[in-house]
């Protein structure tokens, strides 16, 4: 595939830019070319981190790392944050410190910003999500940097958090097997906001070797438990999170975390994204069939809302 120069990169829309940084990810990946610059990244990570802190100076945000258990470990580490929209992953990372590459869905916007060439200097393995092919070489990728001694980032709730009450959603299943593949530690990251301020709290290691009798289905709700207990820490360090106003509507409320990102994503692709269990029937899903019903006398109490609660 033809190299397009900076220039060129520049003048291409968003879905271009996606589709020829797939192909580009692919074409080096069946090539056999290797993930360059980890040691370097690792050398320079002070100044992404610092400018890390100075965006949040600058929009006049505090930051608050309430806890921290991490354990020293010669084994590389996966982070597992929790996915609240808006700046949270600035938030992580100056929680964290330590150099980690950011594992990335869908970046849009973020080939073209300085919040992309921030995340490029960090190290990044990015993936769109909705291709498996390119998932699948995000997954390998992941691996050969956990196993060239270097951290990771992840997201495995696959989307924001749009519930008002869910502390964690469903997780998918690809952190657990990375980890389990290269022996990595895992670590919970809990993040919240409140208003400008960014609350974070850092669990104790999940160790691959303690937690091996478990299946991965185990493990990954183990997981989700941990980061819940970090989200816990938070309410009690800060109280819940209440909506602003009691009149605020779900979707009102669902608006407001999609309006923190300067990206155009949309309700839509987080509740699409999101990690959906087979086994668990949705609200939506339970009362579809009264979409379809002829409405007459002897069936008109099913769509009465009192017979909902």
């Amino acid at each position: 595939m033809e190299n397009k120069n900076i220039f060129q990169r520049m003048k291409m829309d968003i879905p271009e830019l996606s589709e020829y940084y797939m192909l580009k990810r692919k074409e080096r990946f069946d090539a056999g070319v290797p993930l360059k610059g980890i040691k370097l990244r690792k050398l320079i990570h002070p100044f992404p981190y610092f400018l890390v802190k100075l965006d949040r100076v600058l929009k006049k945000r505090n930051f608050e790392l309430i806890n921290d258990d991490r354990i020293k470990t010669n084994r590389p580490i996966i982070y597992a944050c929790t996915h609240i929209g808006g700046d949270d992953v600035q938030a992580a990372f100056e929680g964290i410190k330590k150099h980690a590459y950011l594992f990335m869905g869908d970046p849009k916007g973020a080939y073209k910003d300085e919040g992309g060439l921030l995340v490029f200097m960090n190290g990044v393995i990015i993936l769109e999500t909705k291709n498996k092919d390119d998932r699948r070489i995000a997954k390998i990728r992941a691996t050969e940097l956990l196993n060239r001694r270097a951290d990771l980032a992840m997201y495995p709730e696959g989307a924001w958090n749009l519930s008002p009450n869910l502390l964690v959603m469903g997780l998918y299943l690809g952190l657990v097997q990375i980890a389990r593949a290269t022996g990595a530690d895992i670590v919970p990251v809990g993040i919240e906001q409140y208003d400008n301020d960014f609350v974070v709290s850092i669990g104790k290691n999940i160790s691959m070797e303690e937690t091996k009798n478990m299946s991965e289905q185990e493990l990954n709700l183990y997981l989700r438990d941990c980061m819940a207990t970090e989200k816990w820490r938070i309410i009690e360090s800060r109280g819940i999170n209440n909506r602003k106003d009691i009149n605020t509507t779900i979707d009102d409320f669902e608006t407001e975390i999609i309006n923190r990102c300067p990206y155009e994503f949309t309700v839509e692709d987080m509740k699409n994204d999101r990690f959906h269990d087979k086994d668990v029937v949705e609200e939506k899903e339970v009362f579809n069939h009264l979409k379809k019903l002829n409405i007459n006398s002897k069936n008109a109490f099913l769509i009465n809302k009192r017979n909902h609660n």
